[in-house]
């Protein structure tokens, strides 16, 4: 008896201390509504969303805007994020000789070649990259690329999490 007594007060203590706390919020003001203006900055295109995008259109930046340790000679286009993950999908392009140094990342890479040819070098080992070469890269594999003398290496890129670079050198 003595526990529900107990358990009755506990009950009316809370509820007498949920109403004290709720008369403090001010009185809502009948008819009268505030707005009120955030200033944000653009939001990229969403991945979860139907999304196109044209090569000919790429908005391209200097890839070391992304990690000021990417060499000069590669050039990113923001294809759209997954607002979730904040997962980047992007165009890259490297000029003609280009090294991309040895790196990994926290999250999974699919690439798909558009344009150029060179070789890439997962875990040490070398794959032919031409158009239509499609490759995955495993979370923390160590990888390079190399883009051919000729013409300038493309793709589309897709990261499973948000752009990282882990510098692992050789």
């Amino acid at each position: 008896m003595r526990k529900m007594m107990r358990l009755h007060i506990i009950v009316v203590g809370l509820f007498f201390a949920h109403g004290a706390l709720a008369q403090k919020k001010p009185a809502p003001t009948a008819g009268k509504q505030t707005t009120v203006k955030l200033k944000l900055p653009p939001v990229p295109p969403s991945t979860m969303e139907g999304l196109t995008a044209q090569l000919a259109d790429a908005a391209w930046t200097p890839a070391s805007k992304l990690d000021a340790k990417l060499p000069a000679g590669a050039e990113v286009a923001l294809i759209g994020v997954d607002p979730i993950s904040t997962a980047p999908t992007l165009y890259l392009r490297m000029k003609p000789g280009y090294k991309l140094p040895v790196h990994a990342h926290e999250h999974l890479e699919y690439d798909v070649m558009v344009a150029g040819k060179g070789t890439f070098t997962v875990d040490g080992k070398k794959i032919a990259a031409v158009p239509g070469t499609f490759v995955i890269v495993a979370s923390h594999a160590k990888h390079d690329f190399v883009c051919d003398e000729g013409a300038p290496c493309v793709f589309v890129v897709r990261r499973s999490g948000p752009t990282e670079y882990i510098w692992t050198g050789k």
